[in-house]
């Protein structure tokens, strides 16, 4: 089921928003500023974002614990929250009344006056957006950053910031309209919420809308496939951790080792960057060619990017002791994660791994430990099917 948008942000009922967690919080702040009456619903007994909501509406009607079969008849409009089971009956009883069904990214869009970069991938979204943010508020810029990442959309909204930063999940880019974004990304895709969207077409499928109405598409060209999922005629800025050509980013190799590069222009040794792992390496490439989108000239970009550190539990160096390294890498929380951070290294490894697999499968993940020397130790609801593997 898509979501039905109609381009209205203000109902002249009331709103019933779904899910109470912190985008539902968010609507709150959102709608109570503009005088907007709004019911809320979650299934959960105690969702996390109840007492931010009481403390923007506090006499706001709510139904914790389940949702309502049907809309309650003041309502003129729906908003999802991106967890939010899109074959809800309520969300039938919506669509055949004629009644819109928004998600909080629609919201923000109908009102945000600056550009907006559109950041998603199944891995690597949050650096990415989290570096590009710093490299733009290094650059002079009044900057916008979060979305799936930190701050909710909403929270967002400020008539002064000059560039909108956004991570974009499947789920939320499913649940809204096509975003007209100044630059956008689908840095990779890997299997990741098989469980949700049914197959990797209706997962892939998801992602890609957040290119169907961009006006500058960045590519990876490490990713081949990605480039059929591009609009016909946007155009394109591409990285890739190969040589460049003109006007593209990439690596250099030179005498003294790698270097960032745009096209035949030498940007900033890698050995610069506060990060690890090859992967990160293309995650700034992919940085430097989102801020050249929104028309900066790499110089301005590179001592936010030298700056960056790493956000925490994404391949964040712990300690390093008697020629052993520990990093925190937790947040590789699907398969492709755990390849690109175990792949960006070198020498023997040991592999803490487990949880919830959600429905994918751990092949490729065998295939990248079957050649190094490795010992895995696993945890958690799937580590019986990731022994197996």
């Amino acid at each position: 089921m898509s979501p039905q948008y109609s381009g209205q942000t203000q109902a002249t009922g009331s709103v019933f928003v779904l899910g109470m967690g912190g985008t539902g919080a968010a609507c709150a702040r959102y709608f109570a500023a503009r005088g907007v009456t709004a019911v809320f619903a979650d299934t959960r007994v105690a969702p996390p974002g109840l007492a931010a909501i009481r403390a923007a509406m506090p006499e706001v009607e709510m139904h914790a614990g389940q949702i309502p079969l049907q809309l309650p008849p003041h309502v003129a409009q729906v908003v999802i929250s991106p967890g939010v089971d899109l074959h809800l009956p309520l969300l039938q009883d919506a669509h055949q009344r004629g009644i819109p069904v928004l998600s909080d990214i629609d919201l923000f869009v109908s009102e945000a006056t600056a550009p907006v970069v559109a950041i998603t991938g199944s891995n690597g979204k949050s650096t990415v957006t989290s570096m590009l943010g710093q490299m733009l508020a290094a650059a002079g810029l009044r900057v916008g950053v979060g979305g799936n990442l930190g701050t909710p959309a909403l929270d967002l909204l400020d008539a002064e910031t000059q560039v909108y930063v956004l991570e974009l999940s499947s789920f939320q880019l499913e649940r809204s309209a096509l975003i007209d974004a100044t630059a956008a990304v689908l840095l990779n895709v890997s299997p990741d919420h098989l469980d949700i969207h049914g197959d990797m077409a209706g997962y892939t499928a998801a992602k890609a809308r957040v290119y169907a109405h961009c006006k500058i598409a960045v590519l990876n060209r490490d990713e081949p496939d990605l480039r059929r999922l591009l609009p016909a005629g946007v155009p394109v800025i591409s990285f890739g951790l190969g040589t460049p050509g003109a006007g593209e980013f990439g690596l250099l190799q030179r005498a003294d080792g790698s270097w960032l590069a745009r096209g035949d222009e030498a940007l900033l040794p890698a050995t610069a960057l506060k990060l690890t792992g090859r992967h990160n390496i293309s995650n700034a490439l992919a940085a430097l060619a989102l801020g050249a989108a929104v028309g900066l000239e790499p110089t301005v970009l590179l001592p936010g990017l030298q700056n960056y550190r790493p956000l925490p539990h994404r391949m964040a160096v712990v300690a390093s002791r008697d020629g052993l390294s520990w990093i925190d890498d937790s947040k590789a929380t699907n398969v492709g994660a755990a390849v690109a951070s175990i792949s960006s290294l070198d020498g023997p490894l040991v592999l803490i791994a487990g949880g919830d697999g959600k429905g994918a499968s751990f092949a490729t993940l065998a295939d990248a430990l079957r050649a190094r020397e490795c010992v895995a130790i696993l945890l958690g609801r799937d580590r019986e099917l990731l022994a197996a593997a």
